[in-house]
């Protein structure tokens, strides 16, 4: 992970360890769990850290997840080793990113739409930059085999508008009465123009438009409730799609009720 540029996809699953190193013991480590989640500032195209899932006590006490900054960390021997410093994690992080944390989002996962109310898919995988956070681009998925056939649509940053409340998907698990936090990644109508990369339909010929067809109807089975006020863009942009906080005291898991959803969406058709 020394490239200046990594993804979502890379970082998740990656074993974290926390820095216990001492006069005495100047390599020790100890196993802090893997990472789970990547958090995104909520006003800022900028991921800003991640969430990393501890391993259950006894294999029956759940532990609290942990918030490493994206700066709260090295790369020592291929392994992700989190700072001693307080700014580094948690609570010590968020204040020394002047961020909140719940508002704080999670982009993988989320809708993407267009200004003009299109709904594309949902978000696969996310490249920013290793040190600053800056998004680079995010890839659409629409389900691995209309990936395969059709390929993979990627929007750059410049195309991202930002984050949109009130449409989309449920991020957070409500009570009785309440109502549900809806969000989604807004793009600019020029994503229409972009082709997709790696599929097999540019090759399919005649199939192609069975293809096409096949995945227009993955993406209607996600595709966001989208009100008239989605096409008053940039109104309500950059607000905040709430993701961390608040859900983590409301659910069982970071993103659990959506994440259900999303998986079955991908993986639909297998």
């Amino acid at each position: 992970m020394a490239q200046k540029l990594i993804t979502t996809s890379e970082l998740v699953g990656k074993r974290v360890f926390a820095d216990k190193s001492s006069p005495k013991k100047p390599d020790a480590a100890k196993k802090l769990g893997k990472v789970r989640h990547c958090v995104f500032h909520p006003s800022q195209r900028r991921c800003v850290g991640f969430i990393v899932k501890r391993p259950d006590l006894l294999w029956m006490f759940r532990r609290r997840d942990v918030f490493v900054a994206l700066n709260g960390y090295d790369v020592v021997d291929g392994r992700i080793l989190v700072k001693r410093a307080p700014e580094a994690t948690d609570k010590g992080a968020c204040k020394a990113l002047g961020v909140n944390w719940d508002d704080c989002v999670l982009w993988v996962g989320l809708p993407v739409v267009g200004e003009d109310g299109t709904a594309y898919g949902l978000v696969g995988d996310v490249t920013f930059d290793r040190h600053s956070g800056e998004v680079e681009s995010l890839q659409i998925t629409q389900g691995a085999t209309a990936n395969a056939l059709l390929g993979v649509k990627e929007i750059p940053a410049s195309m991202i508008r930002g984050f949109k409340r009130g449409i989309g998907s449920a991020l957070n698990v409500t009570g009785e009465g309440e109502e549900p936090v809806l969000g989604a990644i807004l793009v600019g109508d020029e994503v229409a123009e972009l082709s997709a990369e790696g599929g097999l339909a540019a090759k399919a010929g005649e199939a192609t438009a069975v293809v096409a067809e096949r995945a227009r109807e993955t993406v209607e089975s996600v595709k966001p409730a989208v009100s008239s006020a989605t096409k008053a863009a940039g109104k309500a942009v950059n607000k905040g799609a709430y993701a961390t906080g608040r859900q983590i005291k409301r659910a069982s898991g970071m993103f659990a009720a959506f994440k259900e959803e999303y998986d079955k969406a991908r993986h639909e058709d297998d």
